[in-house]
């Protein structure tokens, strides 16, 4: 069974929070931000969710990363690719690459048949996708 966890982008301080769920003794649920409690999120707080895989290194990659595959396969290297959720990923993870051009979930595919190193994330390496001319 895999570990749901998540963690947490605030958009206005430009950063990542400390970010965990809690359960009072009365048994509400309340989440801590950066050593606050929030009972609700704004819209300045984005929710990363983990994909429960981890690349060669033993690195998490969460929803949001950016990821380098390198296929073995075809002997291709360098390639980047977003990890978004895809509610309509059919029978395959919720999580795939973004605009992956093939039929079959393009993280399940690099998982097996290729080595994946999470190299940043969207939010602070956008530059990481910038296709070269």
């Amino acid at each position: 069974m895999r570990e749901i966890k998540f963690r947490a982008w605030h958009k206005n301080r430009k950063t990542f929070l400390d970010f965990y769920w809690a359960v009072d003794k009365l048994g509400r649920t309340f989440s801590i931000l950066d050593k606050y409690m929030y009972d609700e999120f704004t819209d300045e707080i984005e929710l990363i969710q983990y994909t429960g895989l981890k690349d060669m290194n033993g690195v998490e990659i969460y929803e949001g990363d950016i990821v380098n595959v390198t296929w073995q396969r075809d002997d291709v290297e360098g390639e980047n690719y977003a990890i978004a959720y895809d509610p309509n990923n059919d029978g395959y993870s919720a999580f795939d690459f973004v605009d992956w051009y093939e039929d079959m979930n393009g993280l399940s595919c690099a998982y097996i048949d290729g080595q994946i190193t999470v190299i940043g994330n969207r939010f602070e390496n956008p530059e990481l996708l910038e296709e070269e001319l």
